[in-house]
């Protein structure tokens, strides 16, 4: 009686952690299933806002005479780097884990430049400093006129100076992401490249690093100057002496609300993942690759990139009617007639009613 009473419950036991067993499976595989359907989503969006941010470059080059010299280049060179941010994003998703060329200079190149993400993040800081650039252009546009004036008299060769200063200081702010991965007997591993007691501390102070020069000061500075930029269009609304004209102030208005609104997306979209960055590696929270937190982050970093042409289309009336004219240029055609001539007509009654006066 002991003896098949021991049976019955051993065996009970051995089901029951069958089932367990079966039920963790399955969980996994739905968990699974669903981080598939994530990416499918992600990979989506990038591709898309990858083609948005091209027909925006194309848009703004081939429309540059309708923008001011500066904030045409800082528009041009924000849907570059958004277009490469979404590119990078799309292949680090679709691509094999930890995969390498089999040559030893691509190894090295792929493993320390393109694992370890330095390549991701280095655009992304690009992207979040010209952003800063467009803030400060709009800042000397409306509260500074004649500076403004001064800096867009810069010839090609100043700003391309400027410009290439601007990519050295990016990729100095990322410099921890090249020693994130590590290359041993032909494989790439997410490990640190240095092993010692000093690379933890290393690591610790640049996250830090990496979060106030990223976030932190990009996001009040931009905050700082528009809120200059918003006190001065007050001012200039209620003393009319102050504006230019009707057309030129809402122009202002237009572009300035544009900035804004994507200064506003960065600081929600690229904060998330920062703050869990911050807050892990000070040990405050768990926060690892691959995990839901992470995967969100970057999500949200990339969503920052997709969604600038989308914004524009949404909030500037000029810059949809120069879209129009990229992808139909014809149509663009019959309407400017149109309306050239129906200003004929309305010139023409106009002179004919003084005439008859």
């Amino acid at each position: 009686m002991s003896t098949s009473s021991y049976d019955f419950s051993t065996e009970l036991a051995a089901t029951t952690a069958k089932l367990s067993s079966a039920a963790k499976h399955e969980e996994g595989k739905e968990t699974s299933i669903w981080w598939s359907v994530f990416d499918y989503i992600q990979v989506t969006l990038t591709i898309a806002g990858f083609l948005a941010n091209i027909l925006t470059l194309v848009t703004l080059v081939k429309s540059a005479r309708r923008f001011s010299r500066l904030i045409k280049i800082l528009l041009q060179h924000q849907s570059l780097v958004d277009a490469c941010v979404c590119a990078c994003a799309t292949a680090l998703i679709l691509q094999p884990s930890m995969w390498l060329p089999g040559n030893a200079f691509g190894d090295h190149f792929v493993c320390y430049i393109w694992h370890g993400q330095a390549a991701y993040w280095g655009l992304v800081t690009l992207s979040t400093y010209n952003l800063v650039l467009i803030a400060l252009e709009r800042y000397l546009a409306i509260c500074r006129p004649f500076a403004h004036t001064r800096c867009s008299d810069y010839s090609r060769k100043k700003l391309a100076t400027y410009g290439a200063w601007l990519y050295v200081f990016c990729l100095f702010l990322t410099h921890g992401t090249y020693i994130q991965t590590r290359l041993t007997d032909g494989q790439c591993k997410s490990e640190y490249a240095f092993d010692g007691k000093w690379t933890k501390l290393y690591f610790t102070s640049f996250v830090i690093f990496t979060y106030i020069t990223t976030y932190l000061i990009p996001a009040l500075t931009m905050a700082l100057l528009y809120s200059l930029v918003a006190h001065q269009l007050r001012k200039r609304k209620e003393n009319t002496e102050l504006g230019k004209s009707k057309t030129i102030d809402r122009a202002t208005d237009q572009l300035t609300k544009t900035a804004v609104t994507v200064t506003i997306i960065f600081i929600l979209s690229v904060g998330y993942d920062l703050h869990f960055y911050l807050l892990g590696y000070n040990h405050v929270i768990e926060y690892t690759f691959g995990s839901p937190e992470q995967k969100v982050g970057v999500f949200l970093s990339n969503l920052n990139s997709v969604a600038n042409p989308l914004v524009y289309a949404l909030l500037m009336p000029i810059y949809r009617k120069c879209v129009v004219e990229t992808i139909c240029p014809r149509r663009a055609k019959s309407e400017d007639a149109d309306q050239a001539s129906k200003s004929t007509s309305l010139r023409d009654l106009s002179n004919s009613v003084s005439n008859i006066a």
